[in-house]
């Protein structure tokens, strides 16, 4: 998993002046999978809207 330079430096700048690392951590990874779904989307390889809506739709709660 990737994340690019620009995304790092506009988590860390916009943080609180102190905070707990695993928080930023955490935001860190958000983003770098939020970048690779985005990407992935992007070249088709996401699953369909509407076939996912169905699926989870037809899921026993």
């Amino acid at each position: 998993m990737e994340i690019t330079k620009d995304a790092l430096i506009n988590i860390v700048g916009n943080v609180q002046d102190k905070i707990d690392v695993e928080e930023v951590i955490d935001n860190i990874l958000i983003s770098a999978k939020i970048e690779q779904a985005l990407l992935e989307s992007e070249q088709g390889l996401g699953q369909d809207w509407n076939e996912f809506k169905d699926e989870w739709l037809k899921e026993d709660l």
